[in-house]
């Protein structure tokens, strides 16, 4: 598991290099997104505590400036292309309600960025 982590976080990083058009880079975002794909794709059942508190650091930097929630959201659906990892709509859903938190950000099954 910690080998793919670590796969994935190098791809995402390469992509995020082209990405990032914000204060912050894709690396940052999938840094604290990754733990939460395992979730997402119903690998584990329920949240694990890093994919909780990482949702928590995007909240706050979804609010550094207005581009803030479109950005996260466009890393968000890199890394789910970059990894083809099919989100589950209903992870997807309980996702907020599993960590306590409401999100600064969109995530859904197509995510579509650029109407935030």
């Amino acid at each position: 598991m910690s080998l793919l982590f670590a796969c994935i976080t190098v791809l995402f990083w390469v992509i995020g290099s082209a990405v990032g058009q914000s204060s912050y880079d894709c690396s940052e975002v999938a840094d604290n997104f990754i733990p939460c794909v395992t979730y997402l794709v119903e690998l584990e059942s329920r949240p694990v505590d890093r994919c909780c508190s990482g949702l928590q650091v995007l909240n706050q930097m979804a609010k550094i400036n207005d581009k803030g929630p479109r950005n996260i959201c466009q890393c968000i659906e890199d890394l789910a292309y970059t990894m083809n990892a099919p989100y589950v709509a209903s992870r997807i859903q309980s996702l907020s309600r599993e960590c306590h938190i409401h999100f600064s950000f969109p995530i859904s099954i197509a995510m579509d960025c650029y109407r935030i």
